[in-house]
């Protein structure tokens, strides 16, 4: 991924309209990942924004007015704008602020956290997040059927759920975390109903991860799972937040 520090000046070039596709393929994919960034750029739009709404305002006299009157029209107007460029950040944090309460007391039901499973040894050291709706538990220790909507198996895990795939058919969406190597996604794959091509899958990068979200047809698609543990949590709040289709 990219560094932060590459997309500042991305960032600029997209505010003032001049970024070309490539580089907007890159900030997009960045900000989607990156919470500073994302925010980094929400805050700019905001700032351009209201700078072009002072503009709009100045431009719309209501009647003739003088040479003398249009000198302290723009003095004013140039007076907002270095108070916003010297301010903004607070004002943005303030109005964030305000956002965030607003969302927070009208939020819909829709947006509680569904539970979810995720299936990892003692032995994992990959971060998993310590949330109410996340259950731990060890695949050496599972009996009976596994329950919930979206199930996670961690590299350390892999190995005992692959000698189970009956477990496929019990759970609506499975996201199987930096798989290996070509022939462990073959056989999640095969095991979920799917048919692999042998010589697609030798040519992907590995590990990678995957998520299969079973429903009339099974659909299939890989992601980059987080590096550091402040951006896992974030995924799996997403993930927890948004339901698997059938």
């Amino acid at each position: 991924m990219s560094s932060c520090k590459d997309m500042d000046r991305l960032i600029q070039l997209y505010v003032d309209q001049e970024i070309d596709e490539a580089d907007h393929r890159r900030l997009k994919e960045h900000v989607a990942e990156c919470d500073d960034c994302r925010s980094h750029l929400q805050e700019m739009i905001a700032l351009v924004h209201s700078l072009e709404e002072i503009r709009k305002h100045a431009e719309r006299p209501s009647k003739p007015v003088t040479m003398a009157n249009y000198a302290i029209k723009w003095a004013a107007v140039y007076t907002a704008i270095a108070f916003l460029v010297a301010f903004v950040p607070g004002i943005l944090q303030h109005r964030n602020t305000q956002v965030n309460e607003m969302a927070s007391s009208t939020a819909p039901a829709a947006a509680t956290h569904q539970k979810m499973m995720v299936l990892a040894t003692q032995a994992e050291k990959l971060h998993i997040p310590e949330n109410d709706y996340v259950n731990i538990i060890s695949p050496s220790r599972l009996t009976g059927e596994l329950e919930g909507e979206t199930a996670l198996v961690y590299p350390s895990a892999m190995p005992f759920f692959l000698e189970k795939s009956a477990w496929f058919q019990e759970i609506k969406r499975f996201v199987f975390v930096r798989v290996p190597d070509d022939k462990t996604l073959a056989t999640i794959l095969t095991a979920s109903g799917l048919s692999p091509d042998q010589s697609h899958l030798k040519k992907l990068s590995f590990p990678m991860s995957v998520i299969l979200t079973k429903g009339k047809k099974t659909r299939f698609e890989t992601f980059s799972f987080p590096e550091n543990e402040k951006k896992i949590s974030h995924w799996y709040d997403q993930i927890a937040t948004t339901p698997a289709i059938q």
